[in-house]
């Protein structure tokens, strides 16, 4: 898969699959091929069978956490799993897509349908953006909480109540104008429901997106990332990489230069940063911290490791942690926890069947195929992208790119050019002296600075004819711009999914549940 194929649709209700959603038993069928290799051992162990117990554990921890939050669990064939995964956040109708098409194509192909909620990511917002009128559209937003920087998901309380439950009131009026009724109000009374139950932002958020879910007839298994990292089978997994820290480093920093070389990317940071090494400390793909929070020092922070005579050690944010096992110093309050693309490796790897990307996930997963190459000596399973672009049912307006190169094309071509936008045989004269200047050969430097001369002259006297058409295309110009700025903002596809009316959400939702 090219990631130059993986572009955002712009079309209200386009969609973008790569491949088709017709392709996915094909696509199961070659996966299940390629993760069946006998003689491949993890620690000692068939990969068939870490696959084996992952999906049992999974499944079971997935049930339970439906069962703790008060939630019907699911049934599950035994077929396999098909897996996608997002932040607890608040996101737009062209990622929740995948949680649909993740049930669909799992009823259709005998599966179990998981998503994975990755609530080991910071906060980045705790504000809505939408759009507003007042004297001309503008992106505003609105704050649910107050603001708490590098905390992930799983320790994100909600920290103030009462700006919290007010939010429809306050984001009520901004929406009101568009004359559309969202899906807001009712969404948000089971969100502030949901703190009864728990006191964190994402849990609450992700809650009364799977009631929605199950309302219009999605019912996925769900299980957060902390959770999932607490499984036998995530610790072997994560033990077998910490083991074998120095050649993972060295299979991960050269996939990632590859990469970059292969896509023109420069940065540093992109798609991923490159792994680093402190002395005998080494990065590894994980995040790390303790669970008190009264420290800066004790947020996420990078997990560096140390192998001493088959003893690992761990330490970040420049705190040595205590020596001792993976299970232990979880009891102690530290936290091991997957970065993005650790996540996806095992995904891809240990439980899924198919794994659905979003356009960005699909992008950088690229970089775990080459990885999943070099570390394990497979070829990857390949991966679904799914996304779709859904626009509010907001009014926009008239303008078009095409239209504003059409008028600065006009307003240049009045300036520089008058003499092709005039008729009148007295200017004749003026006119035709022009075209002599420029149609005069010159065989030096002097000769072509007086040519430049006498033609900026003449079309300075011309341009005072044209002045006022000049005027005139450089107001709709004006409004040209206005008008596209506008609609940069109505038609933005990242609105929060609960900013729409439900009927439209739920109409666009329902195609994915029966997949053609």
């Amino acid at each position: 898969m090219a990631a130059d194929w993986l572009r955002a649709p712009q079309e209200d209700g386009a969609i973008i699959a790569r491949p088709g959603l017709g392709e996915v038993g094909a696509l199961l069928a070659e996966n299940r091929r390629r993760l069946a290799v006998p003689s491949r051992l993890i620690l000692g162990r068939r990969l068939a069978d870490l696959q084996q117990q992952a999906r049992q554990e999974v499944i079971a921890a997935a049930n339970q956490y439906l069962r703790d939050c008060g939630e019907p669990t699911l049934l599950s064939p035994s077929g396999g799993l098909i897996v996608a995964g997002h932040q607890p956040e608040l996101f737009h109708p062209g990622v929740w897509v995948k949680n649909f098409a993740l049930n669909g194509l799992a009823r259709r192909h005998g599966l179990t349908s998981l998503h994975l909620v990755v609530d080991n990511d910071t906060v980045n917002s705790t504000a809505l953006r939408i759009p507003q009128r007042n004297d001309a559209v503008h992106l505003g937003s609105v704050a649910f909480d107050r603001q708490v920087s590098e905390l992930p998901y799983e320790e994100q309380k909600v920290h103030d109540e009462e700006l919290f439950a007010t939010f429809p009131d306050r984001a009520g009026p901004l929406l009101q104008p568009w004359g559309y009724p969202p899906l807001l109000p009712s969404f948000w009374k089971e969100v502030v429901k949901q703190r009864e139950r728990t006191p964190f932002l994402g849990e609450r958020f992700v809650a009364a997106r799977r009631s929605v879910e199950r309302l219009w007839g999605c019912h996925n298994l769900e299980l957060p990332a902390s959770r999932l990292s607490e499984t036998a089978t995530f610790a072997d997994f994560a033990h077998h990489i910490l083991l074998n820290l120095p050649r993972f480093h060295a299979v991960y920093n050269s996939a990632l230069a590859d990469y970059r070389r292969q896509h023109g990317i420069r940065s540093r940071n992109h798609p991923v940063p490159e792994l680093t090494r402190n002395g005998e400390w080494w990065e590894t793909p994980f995040w790390g911290w303790e669970a008190s929070w009264e420290k800066s020092e004790n947020r996420r922070g990078r997990l560096f490791a140390r192998v001493e005579d088959g003893t690992i050690g761990f330490q970040a944010n420049g705190q040595t942690w205590p020596a001792d096992t993976w299970r232990a110093l979880r009891s102690l309050g530290f936290k091991i926890r997957p970065r993005a693309l650790t996540l996806t490796l095992f995904a891809r790897l240990f439980l899924a069947d198919l794994f659905i990307h979003g356009i960005g996930g699909g992008k950088y997963d690229l970089l775990t195929d080459e990885i999943i190459r070099r570390f394990y000596g497979l070829e990857p399973p390949g991966f679904l992208v799914l996304s779709a672009t859904l626009h509010l049912p907001l009014p926009t307006y008239p303008a078009t790119v095409s239209d504003r190169r059409r008028l600065a094309h006009e307003l240049r071509d009045l300036r520089w050019n008058p003499q092709r936008h005039l008729d009148y045989p007295a200017l004749r004269p003026l006119i035709e002296e022009k075209q002599r200047w420029i149609d005069l050969p010159t065989a030096n430097a002097p000769e072509r600075r007086q040519r430049f001369e006498q033609i900026r002259r003449l079309s300075e006297q011309l341009q005072d004819r044209v002045a006022g058409r000049a005027d005139e295309v450089r107001t709709q110009l004006e409004r040209c711009d206005r008008e596209l700025a506008a609609n940069a903002v109505l038609r933005r596809r990242d609105y929060a999914f609960c900013l729409y009316p439900e009927e439209k959400l739920r109409v666009f939702m329902a195609q994915f549940l029966a997949p053609g």
